[in-house]
């Protein structure tokens, strides 16, 4: 008995400890998505959308690399409005964080990488 509770205190301790990763991700107050993308975006995506830092090395949690325009470009618009609201894989979910109108007003940001 004690060798299945202690693995699952264990499990139950580290999640509590991990806790949400959107939870500290500022909330959009309005008006400038450009400073929004490199408050919270560019954790994960970088600040060119490539989900690596100045130097080119990968972010701990790089995100989807929007630069790779032959795989950004295949997204529709309501792909990206669904995975930010909702989260996918490693990306949180933004619903807390975000209106539908303001990922939707986010999207050009986002394309922009893909068209360099």
């Amino acid at each position: 008995m004690r060798r299945i509770i202690l693995p699952a205190l264990l499990l139950i301790g580290a999640s509590l400890v991990a806790g949400d990763p959107a939870k500290d991700l500022p909330k959009f107050s309005g008006g400038d998505y450009q400073k929004y993308w490199m408050d919270a975006c560019s954790r994960c995506h970088g600040a060119n959308g490539s989900g690596r830092d100045n130097s080119g090395k990968p972010l701990p949690d790089n995100g989807f690399d929007f630069t790779d325009s032959r795989k950004a470009n295949k997204k529709k618009d309501s792909d990206w409005i669904k995975i930010t609201l909702e989260g996918k894989d490693k990306m949180p979910a933004f619903k807390d964080k975000m209106s539908q109108a303001d990922v939707e007003k986010m999207i050009p940001i986002m394309r922009k990488f893909a068209a360099k």
